[in-house]
């Protein structure tokens, strides 16, 4: 007898399974990651003036609240939010790092625009500091795209350092929308703009007398 029920119940549970199953959907759907990069060709031609001087370009450091992969948010005058599931391809060090190098590279300001890597002879050596890199959504102001970048020119020969220009720019570029897609143009417009004023702030050093 007590055999027989524990074969009904048994039955019975399982007859129940699949309801249940249909019932609950055990399979969570996560978004999946979105990978970006920043990418700012420089248009025209180039205009001659660093004969003689080769630039070497050191990796940029930005700040700990913005270094990591993920798109950072500003939500409030002190929150922010990091996106796991939207971030940059590599980190931004290096893509700002590898755009401002290319821009300066066909700028013509200098003869050649190298990496740490190269063993070429450097005249002058190139640092940068990001101290914003985030998407302003606080408020019931437009989202805007943010970004800070601090630069230092120096001159390097006969080991001997000298700072002969920095200056920093802070560009806030008004986006449609607040999605991820949005905030990479608008990061990208600011990040033009910024090396659209130091190229010209540049032509204004004279990169041969102080090379």
């Amino acid at each position: 007898m007590r055999q027989t029920i524990s074969f009904c119940l048994s039955a019975g549970i399982l007859a129940l399974l699949p309801l249940i199953a249909g019932c609950l959907n055990l399979e969570k759907s996560f978004p999946e990651k979105r990978y970006f990069i920043l990418d700012v060709p420089r248009h025209g031609n180039p205009h001659l003036r660093g004969e003689g001087a080769v630039l070497r370009v050191r990796k940029f450091h930005v700040s700990p609240r913005y270094r990591e992969k993920g798109l950072v948010y500003r939500k409030g005058d002190l929150s922010y939010e990091s996106d796991f599931y939207n971030r940059f391809f590599i980190l931004p060090s290096s893509l700002i790092t590898e755009e401002v190098s290319q821009w300066l590279a066909s700028s013509g300001l200098f003869q050649h625009v190298v990496s740490t890597a190269s063993h070429l002879e450097t005249t002058h050596v190139l640092e940068g500091v990001v101290n914003a890199l985030f998407g302003d959504y606080s408020g019931q102001r437009p989202p805007k795209a943010v970004l800070e970048i601090q630069f230092f020119l120096i001159k390097d020969v006969s080991a001997r350092s000298k700072i002969v220009f920095q200056k920093k720019y802070r560009k806030e570029v008004v986006i449609q929308e607040s999605s991820p897609e949005s905030l990479v143009k608008g990061w990208n417009e600011a990040l033009r703009q910024i090396l659209t004023d130091l190229e010209e702030n540049l032509r204004q050093v004279d990169i041969k007398r102080a090379s």
